[in-house]
C-alpha cells in the first residue's frame, strides 16, 4: 500500500510540474516576443512591501533594452512552496526562485549555516558577510551540478521572538515551557529548544491560526512577518533578541543560466544588487512603521536586551555546526572574521 501510495505522490507531482510547463509555453506562445524571458517566483504576498520590493528587480531589468531581457514575477505563491519553486528551479520549468536560506538547507545543508543563532553579531556584519564572504560566494555556486546556482540574496531582517504573553524574552527562563513557532528547519528547532522552548515547526502560513488556536504560545520571526501576516493582533510582545539574520537567497536554474551570454548574466547580477541595496535603503523605516503599527495594536516591544544567557546557551550548535567537516568549519569561520 505504502508503494502504490508514493508512485500516486510522484505521479501528481509529475503532473503538477508538467501543468505549470504547459501554462509557461502557451504565456510565452501568446505573448512572442525576441526578448528572453527570465520567469521568478516568491511566496511574498502580491501588494506587500516585501513583494514591491522584489517587482523592482524587474523595473531595473527593463532600464537596459540592448540586454534584451525581461522579468515576470509570479507572488503569493501561485506557483507552489518554497520547496516546490526549487524543484521547480532544479528541473529547469521555472528560472529563478526567492526562497529562504533555511528551505535551501533541505536540498544543500550548508545552507544551515545561516540558521545558526547568534552567527552574525548584527546587521553591518550581516551585510558584509554576505557580500564579501568568499566562502558564501562558493557555497553560491557550489550546487551548479544539482540544477541550480545563487547568484543573490534578499536581505531580510533580524528575527526576534513575539509572545501572546508581555514579557521581554531575556533568558531561556522566560521560554521554558512555551511552546512556539520554529520553521521546519533541525537547526531552527533545536536553536528554540536551547534558548528554552519547545519547537512546533510549521509553515509561516499556519503560524496565524496556530497562534489564535493557542496551539502555540508564541514564534519568531522580523517586524514585517509580525505586522503583514496580522499576528500583532494576537501577541503581546515583540522582544529584539536577534538570533538570527536568515536571507533569502535568489536561485537561477542552470539551465537557464547557461543559456545567457556573460554579458546578461553579469546585467542580472547587477540588477540583483540594486533590488537589494534598494530595499537596505527602505529597511530602516519600512521596520519602525511595522513596529509603530504593532504597538498600536497593543504589542509591548523590549530592546536593547542582554542577549549573552541566550548567546551562551545556542554555544553547542556553532560547535556542532563546525564538527560536520573542514568546509562546515571554512564556511563559518570565514563568515565569522567579518564581525569586526
Amino acid at each position: 500500500m505504502g508503494s502504490i501510495r508514493k508512485k500516486i505522490g510522484i505521479a501528481v507531482s509529475a503532473a503538477g510540474l508538467l501543468l505549470v510547463g504547459a501554462i509557461f509555453i502557451s504565456v510565452v506562445n501568446a505573448n512572442s516576443t525576441e526578448k528572453v524571458e527570465i520567469r521568478l517566483a516568491h511566496n511574498q504576498s502580491a501588494g506587500s512591501e516585501i513583494a514591491a520590493s522584489i517587482a523592482k528587480f524587474s523595473e531595473f531589468v527593463a532600464e537596459d533594452e540592448s540586454k534584451n531581457l525581461q522579468v515576470d514575477i509570479y507572488a503569493s505563491g501561485v506557483l507552489g512552496t518554497e520547496k516546490e519553486e526549487i524543484e521547480m528551479v532544479q528541473a529547469g520549468i521555472l528560472d529563478i526562485a526567492k526562497v529562504s536560506s533555511n528551505t535551501l538547507g533541505q536540498f544543500q545543508d550548508k545552507y544551515a549555516i545561516f540558521a545558526v543563532p547568534y552567527l552574525l553579531v548584527d546587521q553591518d556584519h550581516y551585510y558584509t558577510a554576505m557580500e564579501e564572504s568568499e566562502k558564501v560566494k562558493e557555497l553560491f555556486q557550489s550546487t551548479a551540478d544539482d540544477g541550480y546556482i545563487a547568484i543573490g540574496y534578499y536581505a531580510n531582517g533580524s528575527r526576534n521572538f513575539y509572545l501572546k504573553e508581555n514579557v521581554a524574552c531575556t533568558d531561556p527562563s522566560v521560554l521554558k515551557g512555551k511552546k512556539i513557532r520554529s520553521m521546519p528547519s533541525s537547526t531552527s528547532m533545536e536553536m528554540i529548544q536551547c534558548m528554552g522552548g519547545s519547537a512546533v515547526p510549521m509553515a509561516a502560513s499556519e503560524t496565524y491560526t496556530s497562534l489564535q488556536q493557542g496551539i502555540v504560545d508564541g514564534a519568531e520571526n522580523t517586524e514585517l512577518a509580525l505586522t503583514v501576516d496580522g499576528h500583532q493582533d494576537l501577541v503581546k510582545s515583540y522582544t529584539y533578541t536577534e538570533h538570527q539574520y536568515s536571507p533569502d537567497i535568489y536561485i537561477i536554474s542552470t539551465k537557464k543560466w547557461n543559456s545567457l551570454t556573460d554579458e546578461q548574466k553579469d546585467y542580472l547580477v547587477e540588477c540583483l544588487q540594486k533590488t537589494n541595496e534598494n530595499f537596505k535603503s527602505l529597511y530602516s523605516g519600512m521596520m519602525e512603521e511595522a513596529m509603530e503599527e504593532a504597538q498600536e495594536h497593543g504589542v509591548t516591544v523590549y530592546r536593547d536586551i542582554d542577549k549573552s544567557a541566550f548567546i551562551e546557551a545556542v554555544s553547542p550548535i556553532h560547535e556542532e555546526f563546525c564538527a560536520r567537516g573542514e568546509e562546515y568549519k571554512a564556511l563559518y569561520e570565514d563568515i565569522q572574521k567579518y564581525a569586526d
